[in-house]
């Protein structure tokens, strides 16, 4: 028997975000980096943002009613109270709105294939459209922005972050096995920017130059400054009480990477109260300086109590950090059996006593337990691979929900 070749036919790839260009988050620094890996890789992909960004893809700006801005507030303010059920009575639905309607012809004349992106009701709006028959694109929404199960199960297509987050859906919706649209795929880091750092001499330099101490114990967490969620303030509780569990005042130092926000200014004085000299924060620092951030670290901590996976554990992880985490199914899957330690961070003294406990030897291990895990799981290469894989599985298979 004669055994061809597979035939793996061309594929038109549009990755959307209608706050990129205006807000520089999780959701669109994805969209970001997954438009360039793809186009690294020699996919045909377009980049459609609200404002101009420095990328490789071929970028296209839809100009749209922002988030945050007077019009987008003074509009949500005077939409009837029926509309919350499409999003319009926040400014994010309008958002997503305005910038729908210019998508949809760009989709629908350009001929794509694929729409991924992580915009819920832009998703939502794209496949009412492809079962209505008026267009031809199979959207993707890789779920990273906490909606209901209900929601989801609206969708013919989505991409969990996680296992526990497809198995969880999939138990409220009293459904036994996945949708066939649906898969499993992490966000992923850039391996080769996110790498450690190769001596004790170039850390004191990277130290230095970001205004650290060069020597002593540095733990480092990177979220927006406050106490809802990401639990700042937590953490400096923490890392204060090592002193009583250490019985002395121990050579550590806590470094806080993030966005200001409303609550910054006072927990940068209760930091300053509780640590003194041993806490330093680097506000709003360039996402270019990230990879050094995390070099000068040695151990990361996050504060969160659930994550939907949380980016900054990759690339803590991917520059051979340890990550302490709490004790939640996402995140014991993210850091994996020995990237480091999952504690009851909902219990006051969990973390100062796991933070004393640790020696060079077991920081050593994790760190190389650290950097195979997201080298394994979430590096650039394998995450993308998985995304070329599922498009062509689902363009392989017909699309039920078009009537025409």
């Amino acid at each position: 028997a004669i055994i061809l070749p597979k035939i793996i036919l061309p594929m038109k790839i549009a990755i959307a975000s209608s706050g990129l260009g205006h807000i520089a988050r999780g959701v669109e620094a994805w969209a970001l980096d997954t438009a360039n890996a793809l186009h690294q890789k020699g996919i045909h992909v377009t980049l459609f943002a609200a404002g101009h960004v420095d990328t490789e893809a071929p970028l296209v700006v839809l100009p749209c009613i922002r988030r945050y801005t007077h019009l987008s507030n003074v509009i949500t303010r005077i939409m009837p109270p029926f509309t919350w059920r499409w999003g319009l009575r926040s400014g994010y639905g309008l958002e997503q709105l305005t910038f729908w309607c210019q998508l949809k012809r760009h989709l629908k004349s350009g001929g794509y294939d694929i729409l991924h992106l992580q915009d819920p009701m832009t998703a939502l709006w794209c496949g009412e459209n492809r079962a209505a028959g008026r267009m031809y694109t199979r959207e993707i929404l890789a779920h990273g922005t906490e909606e209901p199960a209900g929601f989801l199960g609206r969708l013919q297509y989505v991409q969990h972050l996680v296992p526990w987050h497809m198995e969880r859906v999939l138990s409220e919706l009293h459904m036994s096995t996945a949708p066939e649209g649906w898969t499993v795929a992490p966000n992923f880091v850039d391996t080769d920017r996110f790498k450690p750092v190769q001596s004790k001499e170039k850390q004191r330099v990277l130290r230095e130059r970001l205004g650290l101490p060069p020597e002593g114990f540095l733990i480092g967490t990177a979220a927006a400054i406050k106490r809802s969620h990401k639990r700042i303030d937590y953490i400096i509780d923490e890392v204060a009480a090592m002193t009583e569990v250490t019985r002395g005042p121990p050579s550590r130092h806590l470094v806080i990477a993030g966005a200001t926000e409303t609550e910054t200014s006072e927990l940068i004085a209760y930091a300053e109260q509780k640590l003194g000299d041993h806490v330093t924060f680097l506000r709003d620092l360039p996402f270019h300086d990230m990879p050094d951030f995390y070099r000068c670290l040695d151990v990361f901590v996050l504060g969160s109590l659930f994550e939907m996976m949380g980016i900054v554990l990759a690339e803590a992880m991917s520059a051979g950090v340890p990550a302490l985490v709490h004790n939640h199914p996402v995140l014991r899957y993210v850091i994996g059996k020995d990237g480091g330690i999952c504690l009851a961070m909902d219990e006051p003294g969990s973390l100062s006593e796991c933070l004393a406990s640790l020696d060079d030897q077991s920081i050593r291990q994790m760190s190389k337990e650290a950097r195979k895990r997201a080298i394994h799981t979430f590096s650039k290469n394998t995450v993308i691979g998985q995304y070329i894989d599922h498009y062509r599985h689902i363009l392989e298979q017909p699309d039920e929900r078009c009537e025409s």
